[in-house]
């Protein structure tokens, strides 16, 4: 069975009349956003001619005093530090040589330390401690005379304040 279509004249105007339409209603859509006026916004901001200055902190006096500082001691610091280096390069007899060094320079401050008549108990440990790491380095064990000398130079980091 077939049916036929019949198109007839008030269908064809009406959809033409409403295309028509909605091609109008874009029209005024499109001319209404482009005369749409953005009007520029102005703001006015007020700064205070003079500020004033900040509140004034007080002040704190944190002068911390400490004893004098031994440069014995110190230069056997740095001594056992330069005696890590050449650990760490496996180089003992440097090693050693530098570490006669700090022995003289921390007989050298017990000594004044004696003549002050300071405690020098701490300074006697150190020597110990810096005869240990000697026969370590004699013995071949750089890894246990590097520990014991890192832990020394903590402590005549110590004594030393």
């Amino acid at each position: 069975m077939r049916q036929t279509v019949h198109i007839t004249a008030w269908g064809g105007w009406l959809t033409t009349t409403l295309y028509a339409l909605a091609a109008a209603a874009c029209v005024v859509i499109v001319y209404a956003m482009a005369t749409h006026n953005n009007a520029p916004v102005v703001e006015t901001v007020t700064t205070v001619a003079h500020p004033s200055p900040p509140a004034p902190t007080p002040y704190v006096n944190d002068t911390v005093t400490l004893p004098p500082r031994d440069a014995d001691v110190e230069q056997a610091g740095d001594r056992i530090a330069e005696a890590e280096v050449y650990l760490r390069k496996r180089q003992s007899a440097p090693a050693l040589a530098a570490l006669v060094r700090a022995r003289h320079a921390a007989e050298h401050a017990r000594e004044a330390r004696q003549r002050k008549g300071t405690r020098d108990d701490e300074l006697t440990a150190a020597l110990k401690e810096l005869d240990a790491a000697e026969r370590a380095i004699q013995r071949g064990a750089f890894e246990d005379a590097h520990r014991q000398l890192v832990a020394l130079n903590k402590n005549l980091d110590k004594i030393n304040y």
